[in-house]
């Protein structure tokens, strides 16, 4: 049931926010009463605390899951790049977060120095194959990675372009990934 609970409340707060979600609709939408809610959650601040704990945890599970699953250095950079932030979550959700609940806050702020432990050793990594540049120093990489995924996107840029969260985040993966310059261009083009 505590399960149950959760999904459904996560489901409302994506609708509705977190601060528009009511323990009332989580009860009606499982078709139970508040007590038994209240069984498993003392109030909707820990209720909305283990969700946090739950994004956490599924996210920690999928980064080292995208690092055993590919065996390259290019892919494993490509699948960091690809899993930095999961896709469903609304950004509206993350400001009302850091907005209203700042212990919540500080614990999706610990998760940065989680990547940074993965991300750092890949990116030197990639120096010491060549594969990125020497003469970039690797915590400002880590940095910038993290700035650039974390940073919440304007809602209304992606309503006025009708892009979606995942596909501003794969433009801005390829953007950093590869640049903006068509390497292969032809020089009679300049």
């Amino acid at each position: 049931m505590r399960e149950r609970i959760l999904e459904k409340a996560y489901e409302l707060i994506q609708r509705y926010g977190l601060r528009g979600f009511t323990m009332d609709d989580v009860a009606g939408e499982l078709g139970i009463s508040k007590k038994t809610i209240y069984k498993f959650f003392d109030s909707k601040h820990q209720l909305i605390s283990q969700l946090v704990d739950s994004i956490i945890e599924v996210e920690k599970r999928t980064f080292k899951e995208a690092m055993s699953r590919h065996s390259t250095w290019q892919e494993k950079f490509e699948a960091m790049l690809t899993v930095y932030t999961p896709e469903d979550i609304p950004f509206r959700l993350v400001d009302e977060l850091y907005r209203y609940y700042p212990k919540e806050k500080v614990k999706i702020e610990k998760m940065a120095e989680f990547r940074r432990e993965i991300f750092y050793p890949l990116i030197q990594e990639g120096q010491a194959m060549g594969k990125i540049r020497l003469d970039f120093n690797p915590d400002i990489i880590v940095s910038m990675i993290h700035n650039l995924f974390m940073t919440p996107a304007d809602s209304k840029l992606l309503e006025s372009q009708d892009i979606t969260v995942k596909q501003l985040f794969e433009q801005m993966k390829n953007l950093f990934f590869y640049g903006i310059l068509n390497h292969g261009e032809d020089k009679d083009n300049e």
